[in-house]
């Protein structure tokens, strides 16, 4: 087999000679040589299987990669969610939760002003009215009218002295009740500080003492008298 130039491998048979029937060499007949010449292409053949196997190899490491980096993408931005979402669900928890200590603080202090209010009221009055308190104010208004008149009388001197002296009642008692409410509570006792030199602040009365005197003025005993 010989190669050519052009690439080609040109493989050559045997020489088939036919003698004469002397036993003479036929030297005037020409040898025709059949040869089959075919393309080298073998070494191309084998160079592109060579290059389409190395772009296969090439190819299957590349999709593996592809492939991790696309989920671990995915995973990323699955953990990314997941964050966003407990963030979202804590602020939510912390709105809640200052929403019901506003409502707490504004009901505590709804209850305050209402327990002020009602100890102002309870500070208005004293502990114990006098009799004279509950008596109609048609008095005070006769007293009113008979001023007006030009010609007072006895019973209208008494009636003005007899005012008088209920609202002088009424005074005293209202002092009484602010010098009581001044009084501090330490453990069994009340602890009172005296400003000045006044001396007319009397001890707070304890609850045991008014129910046994009230108890006692109002004893059945004086009712059968």
């Amino acid at each position: 087999m010989v190669v050519t130039r052009s690439g080609k491998s040109v493989t050559t048979t045997g020489k088939k000679i036919k003698f004469l029937d002397d036993g003479g060499d036929p030297s005037d007949i020409e040898v025709v040589t059949v040869s089959s010449a075919r393309e080298s292409s073998q070494e191309p053949e084998q160079t592109g299987a060579a290059s389409s196997g190395s772009d296969l190899d090439e190819d299957s490491d590349e999709a593996p990669e592809e492939e991790s980096i696309s989920q671990l993408k995915s995973t990323a931005l699955q953990k990314k969610r997941e964050q966003e979402k407990l963030e979202q669900s804590l602020r939510q928890q912390d709105r809640e939760k200052r929403k019901q200590r506003d409502l707490q603080f504004k009901q505590q202090q709804e209850a305050k002003r209402e327990k002020i209010k009602d100890l102002v009221l309870a500070d208005q009055l004293p502990d114990l009215l006098p009799e004279e308190a509950f008596e109609s104010e048609d008095e005070e208004d006769m007293l009113d009218n008979t001023r007006s008149g030009k010609h007072l009388r006895t019973e209208h001197f008494e009636q003005e002295d007899a005012a008088m002296r209920k609202r002088m009642k009424l005074e005293k008692l209202r002092r009484l009740k602010e010098m009581r409410n001044q009084a501090l509570k330490k453990g069994p006792v009340y602890v009172q500080v005296h400003e000045g030199a006044s001396k007319s602040r009397v001890p707070r009365a304890e609850q045991s003492v008014l129910d046994t005197k009230s108890q006692w003025l109002q004893r059945e005993s004086l009712k059968k008298k």
